[in-house]
């Protein structure tokens, strides 16, 4: 029998095979043909389409539906936003049983928008800042402008963002 986490009643290898069968889950569904249409269709457009595209049909559960796509009880497709300022599109996202979530919530496979690896700080001050909203990555994105030109003081819970005035960002 393994050692449980200090204070919960399960271990390492419980926790990595509860995680191990959701990915699965994830990576079972991100594989189907439909799927793997619909996101060839969204990468195959300009950079600058993609975030349009998310909106009008990856979060779209009619549109979804029309391409055959249609995610299994329990997963989730949303948009996203990392404090480090990867281009994130969307992610599919599945939360763990209620048991585990002291340990761990949900995992997830992002889906991202082309960069160079490079580009992304890995410095801690520039890799954990507040992740900018989802709005305004998309319009950021949008019109071209690289994510990691805004100041850092515009994430999640500052009171310079607002989204009525966020349309869209000129290069």
């Amino acid at each position: 029998m393994e050692t449980p986490y200090p204070g919960l009643e399960f271990g390492p290898a419980e926790l990595a095979a509860v995680m191990r069968g959701i990915y699965d889950e994830l990576i079972e569904f991100a594989t189907t043909p439909a799927f793997q249409s619909m996101y060839f269709e969204l990468m195959s457009l300009p950079t600058k389409d993609r975030f349009a595209f998310v909106l009008d049909v990856v979060l779209s559960p009619e549109e979804r539906r029309r391409r055959g796509v249609e995610p299994p009880d329990g997963i989730l497709i949303q948009t996203s936003a990392f404090g480090d300022r990867r281009p994130t599109l969307f992610v599919i996202k599945k939360f763990l049983p209620q048991r585990y979530h002291t340990a761990w919530e949900n995992l997830n496979i992002t889906f991202d928008n082309h960069y160079d690896d490079k580009s992304v700080s890995r410095d801690p001050g520039m890799a954990w800042r507040p992740p900018l909203p989802v709005a305004l990555q998309g319009a950021v994105m949008s019109g071209g402008v690289d994510l990691d030109s805004l100041p850092n003081d515009i994430g999640v819970g500052s009171a310079l963002f607002e989204l009525p005035e966020i349309r869209s960002v000129e290069p």
